[in-house]
């Protein structure tokens, strides 16, 4: 890996696994595509403009996980749950926050996750960080915006930063078709990987990452096949 520079920093309580603190490698200069793809194999990930890497004393179970694209098997679930939203039409936009962005963006995080902080996150003021992507757009029939897919595009691989949907249309599994519609993209631009982040063992939010596959994920350095556990959950 090319020389970094950055910092250790405590960044308080793990977000993943309680009892726990979490520390990371923040590095602290500018970073461009090309950089950022050798930092994709090497547990680095994106969050606005920060670039770090997890460095928790005695743990490392932030693995980062990816899908080899032209590889990517549907399961049965998520091949029903693309049927079941085959109204949708999905198009490409450079990144930002319009009131139409922000106010399901603002629903999204009151009705999913119980915040109603109406103050958009880091991620979104520095959306891109001199990094290449855009996003993906979900419309129904009626034009109306139910799903944003947050993305870089770096090199051959595609990696998903975050995604918010409309939570009255729950049903329709919205957070699993965006991510099919992530691939299908990137298999269009004949990318040759989709990383969606950290699957972390023992933390019941990440483990659908790992449905989606066949997967690997970067262990003691290396890049191994991954078998989901039965218990993995999907994502709503």
């Amino acid at each position: 890996m090319p020389s970094v520079h950055g910092a250790l920093i405590d960044a308080g309580p793990c977000p993943y696994l309680p009892g726990r603190s979490f520390h990371a490698f923040h590095i602290t200069h500018e970073v461009d595509d090309a950089l950022y793809r050798v930092l994709l194999d090497n547990r680095f990930r994106r969050n606005a403009d920060i670039f770090y890497r997890p460095t928790c004393p005695g743990c490392e179970a932030c693995q980062p996980i990816r899908v080899a694209v032209a590889g990517y098997a549907p399961r049965r679930d998520q091949r029903r749950a693309w049927a079941k939203n085959r109204d949708l039409a999905f198009t490409w936009h450079g990144r930002g926050l319009d009131d139409e962005r922000l106010a399901l963006w603002r629903l999204y995080q009151a009705e999913v996750h119980g915040d109603d902080d109406d103050e958009p996150p880091l991620r979104f003021a520095t959306a891109d960080a001199g990094i290449s992507g855009g996003e993906l757009h979900a419309r129904d029939g009626a034009g109306r915006l139910l799903g944003v897919a947050l993305c870089d595009v770096v090199g051959d691989a595609w990696s998903s930063v975050y995604c918010y949907w409309d939570p009255a249309e729950r049903g329709r599994g919205l957070g699993t078709v965006l991510a099919m519609a992530e691939i299908a993209e990137a298999a269009r631009r004949g990318l040759r990987w989709w990383y969606p982040g950290f699957w972390v063992a023992g933390c019941a939010k990440m483990t659908y990452k790992a449905r989606f596959g066949p997967a690997e994920v970067l262990s003691g350095g290396v890049w191994r096949p991954y078998n989901p556990p039965p218990d993995a959950v999907p994502l709503a």
